[in-house]
């Protein structure tokens, strides 16, 4: 390269440099003018925090036919040692439903697995005819056992949860009913747990 094309370029660079400020639209009276940046800094980049898969829909319960090889067919005569309705989950956030029975009738449901170390039952109940006489009553029960592990029992129409630390197992629902229209138990979890199933 010679002399003559730098001195080429260096005069196109000021030509345009002069253009360029005289060109320059003028700074609003009203605001301060904003300092130029001498350098570039670069731009820093996050990485995206993991986010967990997301819940899957949940799995629909249903009365099983066959159950008298079940290890308990049958409700205790007392399900309200097993109190009432327990405290709701403090700070909770995201609270996923993995399962699910809507039923208006009772019977014993199929054996479910479940592999949270905490989760809970959900149950709402409706009875619009007599509601006065609405009578529901479940048993959660572990099915290698037949320990029954929760118990409900709910007059007149509304709700009750039942907090469950326990998970890696099979358990089914024992469900009778009396003048209710319809009832839905929900299974529920916390994404921690969700997230970090026990098998």
């Amino acid at each position: 390269m010679d002399k003559g094309d730098v001195f080429s370029i260096l005069t196109a660079l000021i030509i345009v440099s002069v253009l360029a400020l005289l060109l320059r639209p003028p700074v609003a009276e009203a605001g301060p003018e904003i300092p130029e940046i001498s350098a570039p800094t670069p731009a820093v980049t996050v990485p995206p925090a993991p986010t967990p898969a997301a819940p899957l829909e949940p799995t629909r319960l249903s009365y099983a036919t066959g159950v008298w090889d079940y290890p308990r067919c049958h409700l205790p005569d007392n399900l309200m040692l097993y109190g009432g309705s327990d405290p709701p989950w403090q700070g909770a956030r995201g609270i996923i439903p993995f399962a699910y029975i809507e039923e208006g009738r009772g019977g014993i449901t199929e054996v479910f697995h479940v592999p949270y170390a905490v989760w809970r039952l959900n149950c709402s109940v409706s009875s619009t005819i007599r509601p006065q006489a609405a009578h529901f009553r479940m048993a959660l029960v572990e099915f290698e056992s037949g320990t029954i592990i929760e118990g409900a029992d709910l007059h007149y129409p509304g709700g009750i949860v039942k907090n469950v630390e326990r998970g890696g197992k099979d358990f089914y629902l024992i469900v009778s009913v009396d003048e209710v229209d319809a009832y839905r138990i929900t299974l529920e979890t916390l994404p921690e747990y969700f997230s970090a199933p026990l098998g």
